[in-house]
């Protein structure tokens, strides 16, 4: 497993330095209750310069509005930070952190600081959600006033540790929990109805059986793979040629869970950040930013390998303490921007980076919203904070391209289901709005009981695969459970060996098709056959189940590869109310 957060991957261990001023910037009383607010472009957004060479677009914002002056700043609401470490005595953080109350899986001490000095991912990941407001340091949570428990589960990951973070132990108090980690592969791994099932049972139970609202990062995998991977230099270069993402989302398996909020992630214009995962699985997006460089400070030699997105606007947030260590520490070069080592006019602390980025920023900008959203109306479940989630993400990026390959639609942009809901592969139901999901929230009216069908499957079809056909290549389904849906999850198998050459559709019966595999992605050829034995598609909210349900499996590259292969069973599983 690894963390989805700060900057690329192949870039990582030189793109966290720079120094330089962000030239000048009106104030105001506002901003200097926290010195460091002014440049959060993601909580308030006028346009203003802040730590990077682009502007940010005034109004790209969580639109978190009169909240805070409300009072409505996550009081009584507890998250857990599921990750490398939380630094639980960090002056902008301490206040916040619930004493006893988190878990080193290392030592089995309640002290989970990390003392890796590159850098505390959880440092970071928690001062986006709950940095401690109006107190003269650094800047401002989402949720000022909720409290933090930290898990340092990515340092010494397995199955106990992981249930010990997810509502079990130490973690049983918490209402929130932040992932922002994940396990992208180039394959699907194997999960059996029962693994997951487990895993959904545990989320369900927490909150006295509420449900804990579990958040999780999309991943960063839209145009690269892990720059250890030894194809890493190719891997992409299709998906990047069509603008398709080239690891999907699904392939992380938890992505796909019932119980999950995937998070993509959105930069300071209000469109996909660079590196943020694509896929059917996808339930909303929250800002992630992008590098948050500063061309004057940056070595020639840095920038000539660097995406312009480099100097895009990053997210402010809290990094470890001192300037020894962390993200923002004393350097003698490669430094990245203004905020960096204790030469910085705007703060010598180094207690602070203005470089955080990936989808591990976007999940706690909704792990912030959620915070807000529990303290105004505790009652809400996990399935009415995903519902409410949903229904209020504004729909940003409208002008998103539709990708077509020879008459083929392989991603079509923007959609809307048969019950009104936009939907997007890049970006769920769209930007989370703190605003009007605290005011949905506030009046509420639950969703009724769950209710989720076990898997219908067809199996020993002989469906040919073919090439490049809008109309050939399909099997369908008769569903009769009567529900609404919220997620429905699929499977299939076929024994065609090279995944990326397929697109892959789910048609409801009420006509809307999610695209749950498009192709020239980085997936990996198998030699007994392509499965996906465990995805989700979150396209179809509050459309109906009952009816016909067709999937289509088409070869889009090479007809001799789709020649004589068969789709030979697939399966569906909803759920709902």
């Amino acid at each position: 497993m690894k963390k989805i957060g700060v900057g690329m991957a192949m870039l990582a261990a030189t793109l966290l330095m720079g120094c330089a001023g962000p030239g000048n910037l009106s104030e105001k009383n506002e901003d200097n209750a926290d010195p460091l607010y002014r440049y959060q472009w993601y909580l308030q957004n006028r346009g203003q310069a802040v730590i990077a060479d682009t502007l940010p677009k005034a109004g790209v914002d969580l639109n978190i509005g009169n909240l805070h002056k409300n009072h409505i700043r996550g009081a009584g609401v507890e998250v857990a930070v599921i990750d490398s470490g939380l630094d639980i005595k960090h002056e902008d953080l301490a206040a916040n952190v619930v004493s006893g109350g988190s878990m080193n899986f290392a030592d089995h001490s309640t002290d989970p600081t990390n003392l890796d000095f590159k850098g505390d991912h959880g440092t970071s990941v928690a001062g986006i959600i709950a940095a401690v407001g109006w107190n003269g340091k650094g800047g401002r949570g989402i949720a000022p006033e909720a409290k933090l428990r930290g898990f340092n589960f990515l340092l010494n990951q397995s199955e106990p540790n992981l249930l010990n973070s997810w509502g079990e132990g130490p973690s049983a108090k918490a209402d929130v929990f932040n992932n922002s980690w994940g396990v992208p592969s180039r394959s699907f791994p194997e999960i059996s109805p029962d693994q997951a099932g487990a895993l959904e049972a545990l989320m369900r139970s927490t909150r006295a059986g509420k449900g804990g609202i579990y958040i999780k990062a999309a991943g960063n995998s839209f145009v690269d793979v892990a720059a250890s991977d030894p194809d890493a230099a190719t891997a992409c270069n299709d998906a990047k040629e069509f603008i398709l993402g080239c690891v999907p989302a699904n392939s992380d398996m938890r992505n796909s869970l019932a119980t999950i909020i995937t998070v993509a992630a959105v930069n300071a214009q209000g469109v996909r950040s660079s590196y943020s995962s694509a896929g059917s699985s996808m339930w909303v997006s929250g800002f992630g930013g992008e590098y948050g460089g500063q061309k004057r400070d940056v070595p020639a030699s840095i920038l000539a390998i660097a995406p312009a997105s480099y100097v895009d606007p990053a997210m402010l947030t809290t990094d470890q303490s001192g300037c020894d260590q962390g993200y923002n520490r004393n350097r003698l070069s490669n430094r990245v921007n203004a905020l960096n080592t204790n030469a910085s006019t705007i703060d010598s602390s180094c207690n602070y980076t203005a470089e955080f980025s990936g989808t591990s920023s976007a999940a706690p900008t909704v792990a912030g919203v959620v915070a807000l959203m529990l303290q105004v109306n505790p009652s809400l479940s996990a399935r009415d904070v995903k519902y409410i989630l949903a229904t209020t993400a504004k729909k940003n990026d409208v002008a998103q391209p539709m990708v077509t390959f020879r008459g083929l639609i392989l991603d079509p942009g923007w959609t809307t289901n048969a019950a009104g809901h936009p939907f997007s592969n890049w970006y769920g139901y769209g930007l989370v709005d703190a605003t009007r999901a605290v005011n949905a929230a506030k009046t509420f009216v639950g969703l009724p009981p769950l209710r989720e069908s076990e898997w219908q499957v067809s199996t020993d079809l002989t469906i040919a695969i073919p090439y490049l056909n809008e109309t050939q290549g399909t099997v369908s389904m008769a569903v009769i459970q009567n529900l609404k849906i919220e997620t429905v999850q699929f499977g299939f198998y076929t024994s065609h060996k090279n995944p990326t050459n397929l697109r892959v559709t789910l048609t409801s019966p009420s006509g809307t098709k999610s695209y749950l595999q498009t192709p020239f992605s980085a997936l990996v050829p198998v030699s007994g056959g392509w499965a996906i034995n465990f995805a989700a598609s979150n396209a179809f909210l509050d459309e109906s189940a009952v009816g016909t349900w067709t999937l289509q499996i088409v070869d889009v590259k090479n007809p001799n590869d789709a020649k004589g292969t068969i789709l030979d069973s697939w399966g569906l599983r909803f759920f709902g109310h």
